[in-house]
């Protein structure tokens, strides 16, 4: 089971698919070790939490098909 099928929160699941759509694992990984994206969250209505929650489950579904 993929770690985005295992968000429990709608929003940060539909974020997490997302940024696994559309963002390379650079990017995730570049975005995982930076602070939370305030125009994301508000876009998104996540708080940080779950905008790391997010970017943390894309990464991992990205390097588990890699």
């Amino acid at each position: 089971m993929s770690m985005i099928d295992q968000l429990k929160d709608g929003n940060t699941k539909d974020f997490a698919k997302h940024c696994y759509e559309s963002s390379s694992i650079e990017k995730l990984r570049d975005a995982s070790e930076g602070s939370a994206d305030q125009a994301e969250m508000e876009h998104w209505e996540l708080s940080e939490g779950q905008w790391e929650e997010a970017i943390a489950a894309a990464l991992a579904d990205h390097e588990a098909n890699q």
